[in-house]
C-alpha cells in the first residue's frame, strides 16, 4: 500500500512525455511515472497524478529529493533509526534518557506497520494517527515530550540522508501549550500526621525505618534519591551540616541541619551508635512513596508526592521570611532564588485563610500611630474649647 509500484521497462504501456526527460504516461490509466538513474540503479516512481503539470512538479521535486538522499542507507528501517536515536543521545542525564527510552518504547508497541517498515515510506498521517491517540490520555508537557522526540528522530534521518524531508514537518500540532501545574503542598500538621501514620502501622516491619525517611525528607527539603543516597559521612555535627549531591544536576550543595531537623538527625544517630561509618547509609530504605500514599489514603488527604514533601519545607522557609537566594542555595539551585519565585511561591498562602490574614495584617499601621484625619480633628476640638 505504502510502496512505490514498479514500473516494467518501457513498453507500449508507458510512453515517454515530450520535453520532460525521465516522465512516462501509462497509456490505460493516463497516469503519470518517473524514472532516473542514480549511481548506476534505476529509480522508479508513481507520481500519483493524470494532470502534466502537477506531474511535471511533483517529477522535479523527486528528482531533487534523491540527491539529497544516500542511496547505501535509503532503505534503513525503524528499528534501525530508533537504535541510532538512542545510541545518539547517551551523553544526556538519567531523566532525559527514561523519556527518551519511554517515547521510542511507546512508538513501537503501538506503531501499527512494525518496526521493519521502510523509514522512507513513513507518512504525516502516519505520525499524526500515532500522536492522535495519545492526544487523548496525555497532559500538554507530556504531549510535547512525545512530539518533540518525534521530530528529533525524523531531523535525524534527513542529516544521515535516509530521507530528504522530515514526515514531522508537515503534522499539525507539533506543541501544545503547557497547562499550568496543581502543585499541592502539605501543611507542616499534615507532615507530622503522614509521619504519625506510617509509624503506626504496627505490622509492617518497615514501618520506623519508611517514616523515618518520609520525615526527613519533609523536614531537610531534599528528594528522594538525596536522601536514599545520604551517609554519615556526609553529616558533621559540629558544622551542623550535610553535605549532598543532587543526582539530578551532580550538583555538590551543602543544606544545615536545620533546628526542627536536628532532634530526627541526633535519634538517627543515637540508634546506629558506634556501628555507623562513613559509608554506612543513614536510611534504611530507598524509596517512601508506597507508604506515602497509603497515609494519605488513610488520612483523607490529597496525594502528595515525595516532592511535595520537599515543597513543605520550601514553604516552610519561606513564610519564616528567610532569604530567597539562601533558600535556593540549599536547594542546590544555582539561580539565586528565580526557581522558588516562579515555581513555588505562587501556591505559598493561596491555600491557607490563616497566613492570608498574617499578610494582610502588615498592611494596618501600628497602634501607637494616629492617623493624621484624627489628629486634624483632635486639634480643631481644642481649639473650639479654647
Amino acid at each position: 500500500m505504502f510502496q512505490d509500484p514498479p514500473i516494467p521497462s518501457p513498453t507500449a504501456d508507458y510512453v515517454k512525455v515530450a520535453g520532460c526527460i525521465g516522465l512516462y504516461r501509462h497509456t490505460l490509466t493516463g497516469r503519470y511515472y518517473g524514472m532516473k538513474k542514480v549511481h548506476g540503479k534505476r529509480k522508479e516512481r508513481s507520481l500519483d497524478t493524470a494532470d502534466r503539470k502537477i506531474a511535471e512538479r511533483r517529477f522535479r521535486e523527486w528528482v531533487s529529493n534523491i540527491e539529497k538522499v544516500n542511496c547505501e542507507v535509503e532503505k534503513s528501517t525503524l528499528r534501525q533509526l530508533h537504535q541510532k536515536y538512542i545510541a545518539s543521545n547517551q551523553g544526556k542525564s538519567e531523566s532525559n534518557m527514561c523519556v527518551i527510552r519511554g517515547v521510542v518504547r511507546d512508538f513501537e508497541e503501538r506503531w501499527p506497520h512494525g518496526l521493519d517498515f521502510q523509514v522512507r515510506n513513513v507518512r504525516t498521517s502516519h505520525l499524526e494517527e500515532w500522536l492522535g491517540f495519545h492526544e487523548r490520555r496525555l497532559k500538554n508537557s507530556s504531549y510535547n515530550r512525545y512530539a518533540g522526540v518525534l521530530k528529533q528522530i525524523y531531523e535525524l534521518a534527513v542529516k544521515d540522508r535516509i530521507i530528504a524531508e522530515s514526515p514531522f514537518k508537515q503534522v499539525t500540532t507539533r506543541w501544545k501549550r503547557p497547562q499550568k501545574p496543581v502543585r499541592l503542598v502539605p501543611t507542616v500538621g499534615e507532615l507530622e500526621a503522614i509521619v504519625m501514620n506510617i509509624r503506626s502501622q504496627r505490622w509492617s516491619p518497615y514501618a520506623e525505618a519508611t517514616a523515618d525517611f518520609i520525615e526527613f525528607v519533609g523536614l531537610a527539603g531534599l528528594g528522594q534519591a538525596e536522601a536514599a543516597s545520604l551517609t554519615w559521612g556526609d553529616v558533621d555535627f559540629v558544622q551542623n551540616c550535610m553535605s549532598i549531591r543532587r543526582h539530578k544536576t551532580d550538583v555538590h550543595f551543602t543544606v544545615p541541619i536545620y533546628p526542627h531537623l536536628k532532634p530526627l538527625m541526633d535519634r538517627l544517630r543515637g540508634n546506629v551508635g558506634l556501628k555507623a561509618t562513613p559509608t554506612t547509609q543513614v536510611f534504611k530504605i530507598k524509596d517512601g512513596n508506597k507508604a506515602l500514599t497509603a497515609a494519605c489514603e488513610r488520612l483523607g488527604l490529597p496525594h502528595f508526592t515525595q516532592r511535595n514533601l520537599r515543597e513543605c519545607l520550601i514553604m516552610r522557609l519561606w513564610r519564616s521570611g528567610l532569604d530567597k537566594k539562601l533558600i535556593a542555595k540549599w536547594q542546590g539551585h544555582r539561580d539565586g532564588g528565580a526557581l522558588i519565585l516562579s515555581t513555588y511561591t505562587e501556591v505559598f498562602g493561596s491555600d491557607d485563610g490563616e497566613y492570608e490574614s498574617l499578610q494582610l495584617a502588615k498592611l494596618a499601621p501600628p497602634a501607637n500611630i494616629v492617623p493624621l484625619d484624627d489628629r486634624q480633628a483632635m486639634g480643631n476640638t481644642s481649639a473650639s474649647a479654647a
